[in-house]
């Protein structure tokens, strides 16, 4: 193999995989990547069983072949080379050589048959949405993600596309994030209904950051594929029965709150600082045209502030975990959102005052 690659370009494409590689692992070819050089593109591929990147850039590319290399050392040479274009070639016993400028690396590598086979996608099925979209509906559905390993299937965020729409939900038991788009999708009736692991989200959500153009899902065989314009990312799914979400939704019958999203963060924000390290409730106190909020922490002391609001409903007073609510904040796009509080026991509902297809169920705190 013989590529001659720009600098810049494969710096920002070894970053794309360095997420799914595992230094520690049983497998030394797990702390590899792959890189295949083929036509007029490079070729690097990453994976540690359960997610897998590829992704690739254009090349000099003036001999076809194929090898891997530590992904972290050669991650950690591209990032100090000049500003320059990068040579790679393979030698005698899979070594591979690099060059750049006035330096020159030599790093032991591994035969590309060793490197696990990454699985085959068929073409033209799945179903096709912008990448804008979907890196929002990540991001408004992955605070909500659990890290509770003893209930595997709330370690990841349930994906359901429906004839026209794509649903992505999320919950850890004390919250739950909902967010819908409309989709064109290539098969009739209702699709897949999988749930994505959350590191398979966070990569993903990382890969998205610079594309502009559209992702095709495509369901595999207890997998699910997305594919971006020039890279892929192919998960296993997590096996099991997402909760019915649809059981735990309040419904928004009756006045809501609306308040401006900033003022609510930063009224939340300030309260929640005698918080301390307890898992001490900020009380909200729900008045026609106003709204209090409230902390106290016996070992510090307390915080109180007022806002204005828009709501006519009778006087309610909750509490709530000021960090489930600041997450919801924080992903959302709206100047506004509105609050549909019933009582301090049952399950509250928060969306953005203008919709945008998502919506937050907060359960409160006893006060």
């Amino acid at each position: 193999m013989h590529a001659q690659v720009s600098r810049t370009a494969f710096l920002s494409t070894l970053g794309q995989v360095q997420g799914v590689i595992e230094a520690k692992r049983t497998l030394p070819v797990l702390s590899h990547l792959l890189l295949e050089a083929r036509g007029e593109t490079l070729s690097l591929s990453g994976t540690d069983l359960d997610v897998s990147i590829q992704t690739s850039l254009a090349g000099d590319i003036k001999v076809e072949g194929a090898v891997a290399v530590s992904g972290k050392k050669l991650y950690e040479i591209v990032r100090e080379l000049p500003e320059a274009p990068v040579d790679l070639r393979t030698g005698d016993g899979n070594h591979v050589e690099i060059l750049c400028a006035k330096s020159s690396f030599r790093l032991k590598g591994i035969g590309a048959e060793e490197f696990p086979a990454l699985s085959k996608i068929p073409e033209g099925l799945g179903t096709t949405l912008g990448a804008d979209t979907l890196r929002g509906m990540i991001a408004k559905t992955l605070f909500a993600v659990s890290s509770d390993q003893t209930r595997p299937t709330l370690t990841g965020a349930l994906l359901q596309v429906t004839e026209g729409h794509l649903w992505m939900v999320a919950t850890d038991g004390h919250r739950l994030s909902l967010v819908k788009t409309s989709i064109e999708s290539t098969t009739k009736g209702d699709g897949p209904e999988v749930i994505i692991p959350r590191k398979a989200l966070t990569e993903l959500g990382k890969m998205l950051k610079d594309e502009s153009g559209d992702v095709r899902l495509v369901p595999l065989d207890h997998q699910m594929a997305f594919l971006l314009s020039n890279s892929r990312l192919i998960t296993r799914l997590i096996e099991g029965q997402f909760p019915n979400y649809q059981q735990v939704l309040p419904s928004p019958k009756g006045p809501g709150a609306v308040i401006r999203r900033e003022d609510l963060s930063g009224a939340l924000r300030r309260t929640s600082t005698v918080a301390g390290d307890r898992a001490t409730p900020t009380v909200l106190e729900l008045k026609p045209g106003r709204l209090q909020l409230s902390c106290t922490n016996a070992d510090v002391g307390d915080a109180r502030e007022e806002l204005v609001m828009e709501y006519r409903g009778p006087e309610t007073t909750v509490g709530f975990n000021a960090r489930y609510l600041l997450d919801f904040l924080g992903v959302v796009e709206d100047s506004e959102i509105v609050m549909h509080i019933h009582d301090p026991l049952s399950p509250a509902l928060f969306e953005p005052q203008k919709g945008e297809g998502f919506s937050c169920v907060i359960m409160p705190m006893r006060i």
